[in-house]
């Protein structure tokens, strides 16, 4: 395809990565029928070939005409169904467009068109402006919600081909010059010119083509413009470029049938010229010689066969990994809040994260890999991958207003039957969205602080406690405490539930503030303008 990693647009039904699933069926389908030319081939080889068959019938074998096979393969046009960039072979039920995407073949068609012109509007801004790009357009994906018809659970093919149409003009609006001219092409045309480049060896044969110009296809572009004497080679392909390319591309084909064709004729009249010449030793020779040509090809189709077989096991496998590591995504974003920490000193601690990693590993992926795979080779790749995306998708960002269908301990959304652990990230999360930079401390030397908050010169220490009951001075103790040892400006504890007498009347002594835990920003900023002197006193928003 030419593009080497995550695709462009990031919704929830493109999991894998970019992947066509459809243009890999084909090729399979493809290699199957060349190993069926070969072995219906080599059976007429054997009969034609067996000693007791007279000269004869060799001879008049040997004036059968040539017939031009290239004529006959450039006859079949690109498939005249479009998928879209995502894996359609996985369950997309609850997802209304992708649905539609994988059954609407023109929706499907209009989404590449925009691919076409995102890509071309990539290459323009460089790698400093991919990063603001992709944001632009996830932020613009947010209009296709109103293609859903909330009647049917579908999405209207015609809403979603006029809003991608939109955006593909907003998009060609940025553009011009080469960069216009490449967005302007059709997308049959694109997928010819990816093909040339294959032929011309720009491009690796292996390269699945869908007539977008990924990075592979770019680097392609560009090594073809300097061997042509284009001193910018911008990676654009231009109007005159593509008819150059197409040119080039079928001169190339030409040149080699020739001189096939020329061979094939004169090995021809070679034979019709010399008819029965050959002595008995030379025939049983020769016999002997057809034989291990024939055992040759026998034991090639078998290694294709083995070799096809078994990248269909690795694709199978491959699929059956990432369908278990999607499914279980929320779990492993908590699980990495929760073990990756940060010390005193403020470095990170990954130790927990990559034995969970590995447990995770162990308990649900290396199952799929040993059944699906034999190769111990093959094994440790797919074994790579599988941490490769775990580390991924786990590094997403924990959504803060996300919501679960079946509960899970989530430090994103409160719930009284968090872990009181996920109820520390939950108060650091409230905190970070208020602008402060706030992290959980470990099990042990924080001396009482379960939250360090820092903003610009201030610092707050916060002690986070999730109960059923009433809130002891036990808690304010801790968070004093914590105050002096960590050198803060400010104590807080926040809880779920409310506070004794006796902690309200050591809160006043102390100075430690007492709230709920949705306080947490105003308290916060109450501190933070009490210690800048922007405010001299701040309300009692104790609970």
């Amino acid at each position: 395809m030419g593009r080497k990693r995550k695709p462009f647009w990031l919704r929830d039904y493109k999991k894998a990565s970019y992947n066509r699933r459809y243009y890999y069926k084909k090729k399979i389908q493809d290699k199957l029928t060349s190993i069926g030319v070969i072995v219906v081939g080599s059976a007429l080889l054997f009969g034609w070939l067996f000693p007791n068959h007279k000269a004869s019938t060799s001879q008049a074998a040997s004036t059968v005409p040539l017939q031009d096979t290239q004529s006959e393969m450039a006859a079949f046009p690109h498939s005249e169904r479009y998928k879209p960039d995502f894996n359609c072979s996985v369950d997309h039920s609850k997802d209304s467009i992708a649905t539609m995407l994988c059954n609407n073949s023109e929706a499907a068609k209009h989404e590449l068109i925009f691919d076409q012109a995102y890509y071309a509007l990539r290459q323009t801004v460089g790698k400093s402006g991919w990063k603001a790009l992709k944001q632009e357009v996830v932020n613009d994906s947010t209009l296709l919600t109103d293609c859903l018809i909330p009647s049917t659970s579908s999405a209207d093919p015609a809403c979603y081909i006029a809003h991608m149409d939109a955006l593909t003009d907003k998009y060609k609006s940025r553009l011009t010059g080469t960069s216009l001219q490449e967005a302007n092409r059709p997308i049959d045309q694109h997928i010819t010119l990816q093909e040339d480049l294959i032929n011309l060896g720009f491009l690796k044969n292996t390269t699945q083509v869908d007539g977008v110009y990924g990075e592979a296809t770019r680097t392609a572009i560009v090594k073809w413009q300097k061997s042509n004497g284009d001193e910018t080679a911008d990676g654009f392909l231009s109007d005159s470029d593509a008819e150059k390319l197409s040119s080039q591309s079928t001169n190339i084909q030409n040149s080699q049938s020739i001189p096939q064709s020329t061979s094939l004729e004169k090995s021809s009249l070679q034979y019709t010229s010399n008819p029965d010449i050959q002595t008995p030793n030379n025939q049983s020779e020769s016999n002997f010689l057809y034989y291990m040509i024939i055992f040759s090809i026998f034991i090639g189709a078998l290694y294709v066969v083995a070799k096809i077989l078994q990248a269909k096991a690795y694709q199978a496998t491959w699929e059956a990994i990432s369908k278990e590591i999607f499914s279980k995504k929320l779990n492993l974003q908590i699980a990495r809040s929760q073990k990756i920490t940060t010390d005193q000193y403020g470095t990170l601690q990954t130790d927990a994260w990559s034995k969970e990693i590995n447990y995770f590993m162990k308990t649900r992926i290396d199952g799929i890999i040993n059944s699906g795979i034999n190769n111990e080779k093959l094994r440790k790749k797919l074994s790579s991958s599988a941490i490769s995306l775990i580390i991924d998708l786990a590094a997403d960002p924990l959504p803060v207003n996300a919501g679960t269908y079946s509960y899970i301990s989530n430090p994103a959304v409160y719930d009284a039957r968090m872990s009181p652990f996920d109820y520390e990230q939950h108060c650091a999360l409230i905190l970070r969205d208020a602008g402060w930079d706030a992290h959980t401390t470990q099990k042990s030397g924080d001396q009482g602080a379960d939250v360090i908050a820092q903003k610009g010169n201030i610092r707050i220490v916060v002690q986070c406690k999730l109960y059923s009951g009433t809130v002891g001075n036990d808690a304010v103790q801790q968070a004093f405490s914590a105050q002096n040892f960590q050198g803060a400006n400010g104590a807080i504890v926040a809880t779920n539930s409310t506070f004794s007498q006796s902690a309200r009347q050591i809160a006043a002594t102390t100075g430690v503030i007492l709230i709920h835990h949705s306080q947490l920003p105003t308290a916060a900023e109450e501190i933070y303008a009490r210690v800048n002197n922007h405010s001299t006193s701040y309300p009692d928003v104790t609970t």
